[in-house]
């Protein structure tokens, strides 16, 4: 999903600046004067700078002045000549339709003239938030090129090159620990996915005879760097044939870089790779680049510390890996920096981009799935001997929903509006919730602590409970129609949905993230006949990622951002899933049960029959459940598909799940009737 572009053109002229902007909603331009003279616009740069330093610095004393006070009133300054009147009407109304349609909105940025080209346009405050616009919305230096470059077809894997240069007579930098972890991250989700090489050797001969010889995607560079003013272009320092350093000057990179053609990104984490003459800002390091052929490049336009530079790296490619557009990999990559380090070095990365589009590779030349899908056998063929029933744990009276928690804890969403739990080992009842004047709950999930549990009301209220006084300690009005609640696994995160929405809640029952998973127009069409156009939700292994149902048979998962990184397609809504680290089960309308991987590919699927409106994965057995509307409940293999049925129920079921360590399997009915199967012989041999 891109974002929708807001273009932003800053004109220097002897007297005043020009300022244009363009967007779907049409152009506008104004002319202002400059915030300042130039010597007082160089006092500004030098004192940001010094800021900057401070920012980092462990030798503030008491009583300085806080380093981020001068980049903010910069940023202000900045704001106020820049960011107002028509262009900030406009930029708000792109904005807003970005949120609309579930987008964020990209400014592409360009400067001409010597001092708006040498301003850090990254600390312009947004007057919306009060805060750093960068640290909001993706900007990114858009130069004007003669040939853009079009997203290239990857054939996988994703091939990365690194070079870590430390001549002799430089200061040594902390390369390895940078090298260490970028490997890690890339290589997190498959090796045959991503291919990274680092470079044995430091010197330029070294990086042609590799770009010459080998397919490269990716280059990445751990180097020192600087901008040459007398020579009027920017460097970077590799090692000559004596170990010393040796200046790879821009334009000389410029030519070396063309020799590698299938490059896409190149990162430069070396100081002032960004920084250009008054010139012309092709004289950067970072624009030679562009200049030759590279559609996207993240530069520095400041020194940078070696910590700074390593958390933004690996935090930039574990975006990056995750399949995340480089500009919104360097908007929250710099926003780790901000958090951890508490620095204004946040802004020191620049991105630039070749083209209006972030995206620099075209799909991959691979197969979504690795072999065409059989259908699993019918539930009418067992797998050795059937479950069989152990014994009626309890009646809890007619109920809507029941979830297994922590500890084989086992609550029950009860018809009568109480919150039922019961211990399974013996079937006693351990606490009742009563909700006081709220209509009766709907839908339950636990947290990792067997203290709490939440349960939605059919008001829209979410209630999360401490069972061991039996009263709330969080209340939130969701509002909007859905049911779906989940909690993540660490605890912190409490999801659920709203109309076309997922909002999140922190521990403290603050709404920290409104995801929009649908546009309104999709919206109207995917709700038609449905009660919410999305289905269930779950968190993704690692809490990191959500997974929801949409109405349209469409499973998505979504970033932090809302941004979808994967999608799985099915021809009918899906009304059930369930995770394990490896794998996802749909349960879908057409009356199949899918298994997926999380890469997108089909194990299995069943065949077709009445849905199954509950699933669940055993914890150690390769087992997953499902349970269909009539009463009737399988057990299937995840490797082979194959089924061991269950008796019929006596009525609806309303959940089941595994307990612990897989000793055994609980259900419970429409009526209230829980019970426990013994497993399979399969599972437990």
């Amino acid at each position: 999903m891109e974002d929708l572009p807001f273009r932003l053109e800053i004109i220097e002229t002897d007297t005043e600046w020009i300022v244009q902007c363009s967007s779907e909603f049409g152009e506008a331009s104004m002319r202002v004067s400059p915030p300042c003279s130039e010597s007082e616009m160089q006092s500004e740069l030098d004192g940001v700078e010094k800021s900057l330093v401070k920012s980092y610095s462990m030798n503030i004393v008491r009583g300085a002045s806080v380093p981020e006070k001068t980049a903010r009133e910069f940023g202000n300054l900045l704001t106020r000549t820049i960011l107002r009147d028509k262009i900030f009407t406009q930029f708000d109304l792109c904005r807003i339709r970005a949120k609309e349609q579930g987008k964020s909105v990209r400014v592409l940025l360009r400067t001409d003239g010597p001092q708006v080209i040498r301003i850090p346009w990254e600390y312009m405050i947004d007057p919306a938030y009060d805060d750093y616009l960068a640290l909001h919305v993706p900007i990114v230096r858009d130069l004007r090129l003669m040939n853009r470059t079009t997203p290239m077809p990857l054939t996988l894997p994703l091939r990365v090159l690194g070079i870590s240069a430390l001549p002799d007579d430089l200061p040594a930098l902390e390369a390895q620990q940078e090298r260490d972890r970028i490997a890690q991250v890339l290589r997190r989700d498959s090796s045959e996915k991503v291919d990274v090489h680092w470079l044995a050797g430091d010197r330029w001969q070294d990086l042609r005879s590799a770009l010459k010889t080998g397919t490269w995607h990716v280059l990445h560079c751990v180097c020192h760097g600087g901008f040459d003013k007398a020579g009027a272009e920017g460097y970077i320092q590799l090692s000559g044939d004596d170990g010393s350093a040796m200046r790879l000057h821009a334009s000389d990179l410029r030519r070396l870089i063309a020799a590698g053609p299938h490059l896409r990104l190149v990162v430069l984490n070396a100081c002032e790779s960004a920084v250009s003459g008054p010139e012309s800002a092709f004289t950067s390091t970072a624009a030679a680049l562009m200049a030759a052929g590279v559609p996207a490049v993240v530069a520095m336009q400041y020194e940078i510390t070696d910590r700074a530079a390593f958390t933004f790296a690996s935090s930039f490619y574990e975006r990056i890996a995750e399949g995340i557009p480089v500009d919104q990999a360097v908007t929250l990559a710099r926003d780790d920096v901000k958090v951890r380090l508490g620095s204004l070095e946040w802004a020191t990365p620049v991105l630039f981009l070749a083209s209006d589009t972030p995206q620099i590779f075209a799909s991959p030349k691979t197969s979504p799935v690795r072999n065409t899908p059989q259908d699993s056998p019918p539930t009418t063929e067992p797998t050795r001997s059937p479950p069989k029933r152990i014994d009626v744990l309890a009646e809890v009276g007619p109920c809507g929903h029941v979830a297994l928690g922590p500890g084989d804890l086992l609550a029950a969403a009860c018809e009568d509006g109480a919150i039922r739990v019961l211990e399974t080992a013996k079937g006693e009842l351990v606490a009742q919730c009563l909700p006081v004047q709220r209509e009766k709950p709907v839908r339950l999930a636990w947290s990792p602590w067997r203290r709490h549990v939440a349960s939605r009301h059919k008001d829209g209220t979410v209630v999360i409970w401490d069972l061991k006084t039996e009263m709330p300690v969080r209340v939130m009005t969701a509002g909007g129609q859905g049911d779906a609640v989940a909690f993540s696994a660490d605890g912190h995160w409490l999801a659920l949905t709203a109309g076309n929405r997922i909002h999140v809640y922190d521990a403290l029952g603050a709404r920290v993230r409104d995801l929009y998973v649908c546009s309104p127009k999709e919206t109207a069409v995917w709700s038609a006949g449905q009660n919410s156009p999305l289905g269930p939700v779950s968190f993704a292994p690692g809490d990191r990622h959500l997974v929801v149902a949409c109405g349209d048979g469409v499973v998505r998962q979504l970033n932090v951002r809302g941004l979808p990184v994967m999608e799985w397609r099915h021809p009918q809504p899906v009304l059930s899933l369930a995770v394990t680290e490896d794998l996802l089960a749909v349960g879908c309308l057409d009356g199949r049960v899918r298994l997926w991987t999380w890469d997108g590919h089909l194990l299995w699927r069943t065949q077709p029959g009445r849905p199954a409106y509950h699933l669940a994965f055993a914890a150690e057995c390769p087992g997953v459940a499902m349970a269909h509307q009539r009463g009737k409940v399988a057990i299937r293999n995840v490797y082979t598909g194959k089924a061991s049925p269950v008796s019929k129920l006596a009525s609806r079921p309303v959940g089941l799940a595994f307990l612990e360590d897989d000793k055994g399997l609980v259900t419970a009915t429409r009526t209230g009737t829980v019970e426990r199967w013994e497993l399979p012989d399969w599972m437990v041999e």
